[in-house]
């Protein structure tokens, strides 16, 4: 079948390939006509789904107006176009072997055209602008972390080392910036954090590839991993006085706890490694044979995707700093006493990366603070004098895996009271069966973090044991 459109010079031609309608033939001065366009569809299909009709093949060397490229797609099948009048402008380029929804999409989309189907009818019309609302799930507190890991060894000088580390996100801006990227140029949208909405219009595709976003940042942003982290002191006895000898620890340990990770080095002086502990009270005897082992603290945190999430355990002290002015109008003196706080205990900083193969980068600094003396000044005051034990350092590891920082020793003479039993502990003549030694005491402190990550299901299941424990109290 051939027809020939005179507005176009457009030559249509609808055979499978092979048929019998053979070559265009020649014009009568012998000459084949010029290959302005042909459309081919493949007789093999029926239907009227667009994704299922026949292979369309559309080469055009000349623009041709796209109202009767639409009629001839649609002729020989099922189907119906109906393009509404003001659909306009023309097309030229080459399809091969094309579904018709691809073809409908390469032929109107850079126009500005768009077509529904309903049932068998196709209609055309020119994109117009829709309006969507989205939900922001994310809470409006936007959260910072900062900390820092530094030593000197000289005052007023000297060489110097410090490792800065900063923490924090605004979600909304972010999404903002994303939303914004996305829209096309008459595109706009208002986000409102309060209500947690973002309101946009723009094209329907436009909208699609913004509620895509969303849903891929929601899904990533609300992660969510459950961080158990174990303090414990070692006062080492005088056969681990180098620190603690983790290839003893592990062998006495047996089967309930094995490497994951190779040891390595942390700035502050300390060392990580990887464990997989499966009984948490053989590794306790495991490491009573390097000397006492106190467990300070247990605390456990749920922390987001990227926030960062504190355990603090210690005591929150004061102590006064004075300064003195002299108001140069009156020349008195005036005197000022000021509190200033001071945190003894150990402070931990986490902050989790959850990876979308399950696997969890944590930046980890834990400090531990212990008042060791007092210094005075000439006005009086007496600053705290303190032994600080702290470490920096990033590690990635599975969910389960405990991650072990040790190595933050301390080494400090202790006084000891030595006497002879039952005697020193008369009175009065008791005094003469006791005396007071200095003795080197070193202290190794282990900091243990086992991550999980925290399902919807696994948070119902922990929340249903963690009510089913207080109600059988």
């Amino acid at each position: 079948m051939k027809i020939r459109l005179a507005a176009a010079a457009v030559l249509l031609i609808t055979a499978a390939q092979g048929s019998a309608q053979g070559p265009p033939q020649p014009t009568p001065a012998g000459q084949p006509l010029r290959p302005l366009a042909v459309t081919q569809l493949d007789e093999r299909q029926q239907g009227s789904d667009l994704d299922s009709t026949r292979p369309v093949t559309i080469t055009l060397s000349e623009p041709a107006p796209i109202a009767d490229l639409l009629l001839m797609l649609v002729r020989g099948t099922r189907l119906s176009v109906v393009p509404d009048a003001d659909v306009q402008g023309t097309f030229r380029g080459d399809l091969k072997d094309v579904t018709l929804r691809q073809a409908l999409e390469m032929i109107l989309e850079p126009q500005g055209y768009d077509f529904s189907v309903q049932g068998n009818l196709i209609r055309v019309f020119r994109r117009k602008h829709e309006t969507r609302r989205f939900d922001l799930n994310y809470v409006i507190t936007r959260r910072t972390g900062s900390r820092s890991v530094s030593g000197s060894t000289g005052i007023g000088g000297g060489s110097a080392a410090e490792v800065s580390s900063t923490d924090g996100g605004d979600i909304f801006s972010d999404v903002e910036a994303g939303v914004r990227i996305l829209l096309s140029p008459e595109g706009r949208f208002n986000m409102d954090k309060k209500a947690a909405l973002l309101q946009a219009t723009d094209f329907p595709d436009r909208l699609d590839q913004i509620q895509l976003y969303l849903d891929a940042v929601q899904h990533r942003a609300t992660r969510q991993v459950r961080i158990q982290a174990k303090v414990i002191e070692v006062v080492l006895n005088d056969d681990s006085a180098a620190g603690i000898n983790w290839q003893d620890v592990l062998e006495r340990a047996g089967h309930s706890v094995s490497i994951t990770q190779n040891v390595a080095p942390t700035q502050g002086g300390a060392v990580s490694a990887g464990l997989k502990i499966n009984d948490f009270s053989e590794l306790l005897r495991a490491l009573a044979s390097q000397g006492h082992v106190n467990v300070m603290a247990s605390p456990t945190v749920n922390a987001l995707n990227n926030e960062p999430a504190i355990m603090r355990v210690g005591t929150q002290d004061v102590y006064f700093k004075t300064t003195t002015q002299t108001d140069n109008t009156s020349g008195r003196i005036q005197t000022t006493v000021e509190p200033q706080p001071i945190t003894e205990g150990v402070v931990l900083s986490v902050t989790p990366q959850i990876s979308g193969d399950g696997m969890i980068n944590m930046s980890i600094m834990p400090t531990f603070t212990e008042r060791t003396g007092h210094a005075t000044s000439r006005l009086g005051d007496r600053v705290p004098i303190l032994s600080v034990r702290e470490a920096d350092t990033v590690v990635r590891v599975h969910e389960n895996e405990t991650i072990v920082i040790a190595g933050l020793m301390d080494v400090r003479m202790r006084p000891e009271t030595r006497k002879v039993p039952l005697l020193g502990d008369l009175p009065g003549v008791g005094a003469m069966f006791r005396g007071e030694k200095t003795r080197l005491r070193k202290t190794d402190l282990v900091i243990l973090l086992t991550p999980r990550l925290m399902t919807p299901a696994r948070v119902a299941e922990a929340a249903a044991k963690e009510l089913e424990r207080v109600s059988t109290r």
